[in-house]
């Protein structure tokens, strides 16, 4: 249902006690991140704690709210919405940096990095929020640190990579898509500042604007050590700019466009990280999350 006014809006949340507020932190791992790439926090220590993306390697899996940021737990028949995002980080090289809040619905654990042959993907489960795949994007992020070899993503139709969009139809990605020769644990793969790379989401065919599900995944070339990744899917929530060292950042999402980003219930709401400078080892982010329902 949402929120019908302000007063049902404060009625909701300071009568019913229709509120949650979640802090989180993170820090990132032991290698310096690279300017102008993108990183997924899901997996770096903290609060929530580090996800593993667990699960049998190329089968679908779907992950929920216990496996990321609180947001209050089911509200049925209530609709759910985020209100307020706020984040800092301690660390001069941490700004700027961009975050990103999604709802990482579904995702395939255990992709081989240093294979060229297609994979065929398990999709015994599906989708359970957003079930026609309707903005929902998707992006690779990398498990364990890959070699030197470059290698782009194959996306040959019916021998490549292929992926099921909004309205059901096999679509294969666009052009060339590269990704990055020893990328470390936690890049997402495609991003970055050269030529053909893309982040953090991978860029659909046109007419495309979500993605259900795929099919098959294969690289151009092994990568040259073994090593894997996640192929994920999700729909993007909310983002913030940090720009200042110690000074919390803060969008209130009642009043700013886009106002007020619905939450299914069992999402489970995960960051991605949009480094602006090169990050030192270590360094640390926090913030929280706000969410009201009626």
């Amino acid at each position: 249902m949402g929120f019908n006014s302000l007063d049902d809006f404060v009625s909701s949340v300071t009568n019913d006690g229709k509120f949650n507020r979640y802090d989180w932190a993170k820090q990132t791992g032991g290698a310096a991140y690279t300017a102008g790439r993108w990183y997924d926090m899901a997996s770096l220590a903290g609060n929530p704690p580090a996800y593993t993306y667990p699960g049998t390697a190329l089968a679908a899996q779907v992950p929920t709210e216990t496996d990321s940021m609180f947001h209050g737990g089911n509200v049925s028949t209530d609709t759910k919405h985020l209100l307020n995002v706020a984040a800092l980080t301690n660390a001069a090289t941490g700004i700027p940096s961009v975050l990103m809040l999604v709802d990482l619905c579904l995702y395939y654990p255990g992709i081989n990095m240093n294979l060229s042959t297609r994979q065929t993907l398990d999709n015994t489960n599906t989708l359970t929020r957003y079930t026609d795949g309707a903005g929902l994007r998707s992006w690779v992020t990398v498990a364990a640190t890959t070699g030197a070899t470059g290698h782009n993503l194959d996306s040959g139709a019916g021998t490549g990579t292929e992926y099921v969009d909004q309205d059901n139809n096999t679509s294969v990605h666009p052009g060339t898509i590269s990704f990055t020769a020893s990328a470390i644990t936690p890049h997402i793969a495609h991003s970055g500042t050269a030529a053909n790379n893309y982040g953090p989401f991978l860029p659909l065919a046109a007419g495309d604007y979500g993605v259900r599900k795929y099919n098959y995944f294969k690289l151009s070339a092994a990568s040259g050590t073994a090593s894997t990744a996640r192929l994920c899917i999700g729909k993007p929530l909310a983002t913030i700019p940090l720009t200042t060292v110690n000074i919390m950042s803060e969008r209130d999402l009642m009043n700013q466009l886009p106002s007020l980003p619905q939450i299914e219930d069992g999402a489970c709401i995960v960051p991605l990280l949009y480094t602006g400078g090169a990050v030192a080892a270590s360094t640390s982010f926090m913030g929280s999350i706000e969410t009201g329902w009626s």
